[in-house]
């Protein structure tokens, strides 16, 4: 990794209270040389918890070097305004806000609108009247064939970022989509868990439902090795992830935590999906892969492409769906939960 790409540089990470945000900024503080992050969230409960984990962790940083660095910023991307300041010097923009939820999607569509459309527009239209050199959005494998309105927000959100290239100076705006970060906030782990603390049944919406999943580590590594490989106009895709069935995972946490529970079948969600896909059939056409990524970059003929990548042209498309994909089983989904100390 170039670990040189950050030297110097002002970086911005929005929905930094999220999961995959604040890994990505302690991910940032452990490894890397930069000027200054700016920690940007409507969370204000979440900026403060943020502000605490910062001073209390050990970090090699001074309280006075802390705060030289990390700039707490309470702000919302629906306010353009508020993005134009916040964007203001700033070399890099990693883009993680976002309504991630499907339900509350679906149930609240025009506000999943407004945060993940247009508040991805008011970002990145800030982004090039401020001239950042590099803009990353954080998506969603559901962004591939979308079914609900999350999925198709964050599509939407991806589109608005690729075609942002025509207008950039340095034509560095790209997507990086992933599946599930299984122990993050909300994450079916932690219903899981929570079912099981409370003694009530595990809810399963479909026996045969898969996922793909990382943790949140992991992801926000992801995230920032794009960012030294990216020549814009990418969408990135991690080959690095794991699938289970749900239902698997759900026999697991029952066993681990020797429960007398049962699983109960909810039945689906409207339009939700039994498995995952990560690129559409029509992106699978002109996808290629190297060792850590599977890419679409139409910017670029796919010769140079796969020159600039040390790529090939992808044929594998069993790879990308997560019923088709080799799944792991029981052992080994327990193996992984204690491994990474979800459990």
């Amino acid at each position: 990794m170039k670990s040189n790409i950050f030297k110097n540089k002002k970086i911005l990470v929005t929905g930094a209270t999220g999961s995959v945000g604040s890994s990505i900024v302690f991910n940032l503080i452990k490894n890397f040389n930069f000027k200054v992050i700016r920690t940007m969230s409507n969370d204000e409960n979440g900026l403060f918890e943020l502000s605490q984990k910062l001073k209390n962790a050990n970090l090699n940083l001074s309280s006075q070097m802390l705060h030289s660095k990390i700039r707490i910023i309470h702000a919302d991307i629906r306010s353009y305004e508020r993005c134009l300041q916040i964007t203001n010097d700033v070399d890099i923009v990693i883009h993680a806000a976002a309504m991630k939820h499907v339900p509350i999607c679906e149930y609240n569509p025009d506000e999943a609108i407004d945060t993940n459309v247009s508040g991805t527009q008011n970002i990145i239209n800030a982004s090039l009247k401020n001239k950042v050199k590099k803009f990353v959005l954080i998506s969603t494998d559901k962004a591939a064939n979308p079914q609900t309105i999350m999925g198709t927000s964050k599509l939407m959100a991806e589109k608005l970022t690729l075609n942002a290239n025509e207008f950039s100076e340095n034509k560095n705006f790209y997507c990086i989509r992933f599946g599930n970060v299984i122990g993050s906030r909300g994450s079916v782990l932690e219903v899981f868990k929570n079912q099981i603390l409370n003694n009530y049944d595990l809810t399963v919406t479909e026996k045969n439902m898969t996922r793909f999943f990382m943790d949140i580590d992991h992801a926000a590594n992801e995230v920032l090795k794009t960012l030294q490989v990216s020549r814009g106009g990418e969408i990135f895709v991690i080959k690095s992830m794991y699938s289970f069935k749900i239902l698997d995972l759900a026999k697991v946490m029952i066993e681990y935590y020797k429960k007398k529970l049962k699983i109960k079948y909810i039945g689906e969600r409207n339009n939700e999906k039994l498995y995952e896909e990560l690129l559409s059939k029509e992106e699978r056409e002109e996808a290629f892969e190297n060792k850590q990524f599977v890419i679409l970059n139409k910017n670029f003929k796919m010769f140079d492409n796969l020159k600039f990548y040390s790529a090939k042209k992808l044929l594998k498309y069993n790879t990308l769906s997560s019923n088709t994909v080799k799944l792991l089983n029981k052992k080994d989904i327990l193996d992984f939960l204690i491994k990474k100390k979800l459990i």
